[in-house]
């Protein structure tokens, strides 16, 4: 099921909220937030949140050959981080984050969450107790999605791109084609699947476009039963 209304998205400018507090989650819609890898910061900043990170997280970061890629690891990251801290109420290099059967990041004793990142945008959404999947994408002029939509998306939805490009109307079947992407990556990654689980079709599941700047599109998506294992948040931030 998909509404029709897009989730807002809610800024977080990380030099400003170094020490956030938990924000309360709704029991409904997750609560999206979003930073800008070009927000300017200060090198104790930098630095600062380098050191929330875990050690391996670390290496990764030290891996990363493109400066894109480390601002966007490392913001997004010690974000995440910094949110389940004051959750959790542990410092940020300490919460506990394990990797699922097919990779995909969850905190014991957390909300659910999920991470994704694109040019200079980087989202982040949490919900209270239910599986969450978020993808944003940036548009490309050179995006070559047809073989990707033959590939992936059902097949009325891929013909209806193609009838849609062939009438001269390009830019939006390129444009269709990445809503349509967002949506299905956003609900794979709620589910916990890679593109293995393609075939299998999602039962129990609500996805919601993003409001995000011009040149993106974006989607997130919940679950209707709850994450196994995670814990409840609690009604009020901890002090």
């Amino acid at each position: 099921m998909r509404p029709e209304a897009p989730l807002p998205t809610h800024p977080w400018r990380l030099a400003e909220q170094l020490s956030p507090a938990a924000p309360a989650l709704p029991g409904g819609p997750p609560l999206v937030l979003a930073l800008d890898r070009r927000e300017p910061l200060p090198e104790a900043l930098r630095q600062a949140l380098a050191a929330s990170l875990a050690p391996a997280e670390r290496q990764r970061l030290e891996a990363l050959r493109q400066l894109a890629d480390r601002e966007r690891f490392l913001r997004g990251r010690a974000a995440l981080r910094l949110l389940l801290g004051a959750w959790l109420a542990l410092p940020p290099a300490a919460v506990p984050i394990e990797a699922g059967p097919h990779g995909k990041p969850h905190c014991p004793g957390g909300p659910p969450f999920n991470v994704s990142h694109s040019g200079d945008l980087i989202l982040l959404a949490l919900h209270t107790s239910r599986p969450v999947g978020v993808d944003v994408e940036q548009a490309r002029q050179d995006l070559d999605w047809r073989p990707v939509a033959r590939r992936v998306l059902p097949p009325a939805e891929a013909e209806a791109l193609e009838r849609l490009a062939a009438g001269g109307e390009g830019r939006a079947a390129a444009e269709g084609f990445l809503v349509a992407w967002c949506r299905l990556e956003a609900g794979l990654k709620a589910r916990g699947l890679g593109l293995a689980g393609l075939g299998d079709p999602p039962q129990g599941l609500t996805i919601w476009d993003v409001a995000v700047p011009a040149g993106y599109r974006a989607a997130v998506a919940v679950m209707a039963h709850p994450a196994a294992g995670a814990g409840a948040c609690p009604p009020d931030p901890p002090g």
